[in-house]
């Protein structure tokens, strides 16, 4: 088990090396971050939740929503894993199963976004936090942080937080400057028909393109709705 996992180690060390992840600055601790929020959230009972029809119980959660509280949890992750308590994986998993809490951003709270989940999503989330605990005690700390960042090896290398995310934010700031000509060329009639930017993005693209960089959920779940599947934010020059 041991040589299996030290075997496991290296390799996921070698694929994030090769995505540019380790020579980015703390790119290893934010993979760790991704790495962990989607195991212990993303991809479990809340995706059911995020399918299922609204009820008068349940609150719908649009592709907005998700994308304020992932960049949100991957935030809260980030700095989880740059503390040195012990057992630190069990305040993460205080703060994802807060019942009460509004999320910041979305306008509601796990109650009324998971309502009909909420023991699928406690059970999930107890779950994978308890192996993660489990092999952080197995491993050093950067092996660990290599370990927690496997489930996103080869994808998501242009989401908030790692090396290719500056990229894409810049580029999306160009392109809704109207500087990006091959883009517009591409893109142009897909654009007319998703419509204008919120006018909270263009009031101020420079101020917009800072809450994107470094907190999404800022700008609230009904402009990052306009963004989410949106090529504007695709990673620049490669098409969308």
């Amino acid at each position: 088990m041991e040589t299996e996992l030290q075997e496991a180690v290296a390799w996921g060390r070698q694929r994030l090396e090769e995505m540019g992840v380790l020579a980015a600055q703390d790119g290893l601790r934010w993979a760790a971050a991704h790495g962990l929020v989607l195991s212990v959230w993303r991809n479990g009972p809340i995706e059911d939740a995020h399918a299922a029809r609204p009820t008068n119980r349940r609150k719908g959660m649009p592709d907005g929503v998700m994308f304020a509280r992932n960049t949100w949890l991957t935030r809260q992750a980030f700095d989880v894993l740059g503390s040195t308590r012990q057992y630190r994986l069990y305040g993460l998993e205080r703060l994802i199963l807060d019942r009460d809490t509004e999320w910041p951003g979305c306008g509601g709270t796990l109650t009324e976004f998971g309502w009909g989940f909420l023991g699928e999503i406690q059970k999930h989330v107890k779950k994978r936090i308890d192996q993660f605990t489990y092999f952080e005690e197995m491993l050093e700390p950067d092996d660990f942080l290599v370990f927690a960042g496997a489930p996103q090896i080869g994808t998501h290398t242009d989401h908030y937080g790692m090396p290719q995310w500056p990229s894409c934010v810049e580029a999306a700031l160009r392109r809704l400057r109207g500087e990006d000509e091959e883009f517009l060329r591409e893109w142009g009639d897909l654009m007319e028909r998703i419509g204008p930017a919120p006018d909270r993005v263009t009031a101020d693209i420079d101020a917009a393109g800072r809450l994107l960089l470094e907190s999404p959920w800022e700008l609230g779940a009904d402009v990052l709705e306009w963004f989410a599947w949106n090529p504007v934010l695709s990673k620049p020059g490669i098409p969308a």
